[in-house]
């Protein structure tokens, strides 16, 4: 590589030239995530990759709880320099005492992306699949309940965080941080409260013609009493409202449970699936 390429720490100074890099990179791998790339400049590593003239390429995977790293950004500006690009980027990241120990996530949502992380050693061990609603309501024989269904409220999101981190496995888990954003970000959102304690939530996100089943959890503890298929239904109900049919939602192609709740409620399968990565550093 020549020898006036650079890697360094972005910079909170670097903001502005990394989004114009951003608009025009020609290879730009984003992360299903509820922030921006430039919120993740603050965190380390946010490693550019430069010359004396402009930047080159970029690539961000700051670890979470439990040394979690999800890569939450990798782009390249010219596709003829993709390999080698790729390559000095993730032999600098995994030298770095920040990612010591750390494990690294990603979806290919790219072919050209996944053929990288597949050539570096990660390892495809699960398949996010995409389901899409039949437009039909299910119907419910009535059951006797004693939790309830209301709307979300900021209060409430300390406990929803709580409930999150109970239900997922750790590198499904929301933090807290992330269940605000998700929540500001919410078209709707909803919670199953009982005895004053939240046991089941929904987030949805939409636009002005399809929403999407961002978010949805029950407690370990109150599994299989009708709580996630009256959450998803109550969502069902105000999207028909405002014309909205086309609901989506993804899930692990390993998560049965969530497939067949999923299945249940008229939601088929599209065909639409992308591999999640795995590397131990």
């Amino acid at each position: 590589m020549e020898s006036n390429i650079t890697i360094r720490q972005a910079l909170k100074s670097d903001s502005s030239m990394i989004a114009d890099f951003l608009s025009r990179a020609v290879c730009v791998h984003r992360h299903l995530d509820w922030q921006g790339v430039l919120d993740w400049i603050p965190f380390e590593p946010f490693l550019l990759m430069q010359d004396e003239y402009r930047l080159q390429a970029i690539l961000t995977c700051p670890p979470d709880h439990g040394r979690i790293a999800w890569i939450r950004c990798f782009a390249c500006e010219k596709k003829y320099d993709l390999d080698h690009t790729w390559d000095a980027l993730f032999t600098k990241l995994r030298s770095l005492p920040t990612m010591a120990g750390a494990t690294l996530y990603s979806v290919g949502l790219n072919d050209w992306f996944a053929n990288l992380l597949a050539r570096s050693g990660f390892t495809n061990f699960q398949n996010i699949v995409v389901l899409q609603w039949n437009e039909k309501m299910p119907v419910f024989h009535p059951v006797d309940r004693l939790w309830w269904i209301r709307p979300m409220e900021e209060a409430d999101l300390d406990q929803v965080a709580e409930l999150d981190q109970s239900a997922f496995e750790p590198i499904w888990v929301n933090p807290p941080d992330k269940v605000r954003l998700a929540y500001a970000q919410a078209e709707h959102a909803s919670v199953v409260e009982l005895d004053h304690r939240i046991v089941g939530y929904e987030m949805t996100t939409a636009n002005h013609i399809s929403a999407h089943l961002a978010r949805i959890a029950t407690h370990p503890d109150f599994q299989h009493q009708h709580i996630g298929s009256s959450l998803i239904t109550d969502m069902f109900g105000y999207f028909l409202r405002k014309g909205i049919k086309q609901i989506t939602v993804n899930t692990q192609s390993t998560n049965t449970a969530s497939l067949a709740l999923y299945k249940s409620l008229g939601f088929e399968l599209t065909g639409e699936k992308f591999p999640v990565y795995q590397y131990k550093i």
